[in-house]
């Protein structure tokens, strides 16, 4: 890390903490289960509010800033990284060192999800042993499968398989996902709901006895169902 860039990371690091409260980083790390050296107290509308002001992206302050392992500083580098110019072991290491689910779910909408192979990157992630990097996975199918995500239907049917693979994830942080990811699939057109309701049952079919498995694929079914009744009127 050059000079400048050592300089541009502390000054924006003071900038993170100058009015986090002691007890403000207390109650941050209680929720998102940090140490207190990682809980800097930095809300996130703070964080966008910074992010305005700075030239993007910005790959080597990015990289300075998630190197630090604080809160806030990583949701900053996230806001700040260049998709194009991360390589896949580069993206490997952020997606293996994430601590929270906030930090996890902003990765994977802004900044996993913009990158050249997505799915491929989240085959791989859902297979992690870390719970964190396996959320960031299913997390990218759910960036993907957003109603703006303008992703190739040939893609998000490939999906399914990660998904058909996720659900019986014993994880609270990982089967929840999958669940989202399901649903958001199932709602984009009439073609994905159909092939959402196909892999629900799948679930059920292959975890017969699990109780997490038929959760995931139950709960998606109803709320599909009810998305099917909108789409007939």
């Amino acid at each position: 890390m050059d000079s400048v860039t050592r300089a541009r990371t502390e000054e924006l690091l003071r900038r993170l903490t100058r009015h986090a409260t002691p007890a403000c980083k207390k109650r941050q790390a209680a929720k998102q289960g940090l140490s207190a050296p990682q809980a800097d107290g930095a809300p996130l509308t703070l964080i966008r509010q910074l992010v305005k002001g700075l030239p993007r992206p910005d790959q080597e302050l990015a990289n300075a800033l998630w190197q630090t392992g604080t809160h806030g500083a990583r949701q900053l580098a996230v806001l700040l990284a260049d998709p194009a110019a991360m390589t896949s072991p580069q993206l490997c290491r952020w997606a293996e060192t994430l601590e929270t689910e906030d930090v996890c779910d902003l990765c994977a909408a802004e900044l996993f999800s913009k990158t050249k192979n997505p799915l491929k990157l989240a085959a791989r992630w859902v297979k992690h042993p870390r719970e964190m990097t396996r959320r960031a996975g299913f997390g990218v199918v759910c960036a993907l499968a957003a109603p703006r995500a303008k992703t190739a239907q040939a893609d998000l049917l490939k999906a399914f398989a990660l998904l058909k693979n996720g659900a019986a994830d014993p994880s609270p942080f990982v089967y929840k996902t999958v669940n989202k990811a399901l649903k958001m699939l199932g709602k984009k057109n009439a073609a994905l709901q159909a092939r959402a309701l196909d892999c629900a049952d799948e679930i059920i079919y292959l975890f017969e006895t699990n109780h997490t498995a038929r959760w995931v694929a139950q709960n998606a079914r109803i709320s599909l169902q009810k998305t099917g009744k909108n789409h007939a009127r």
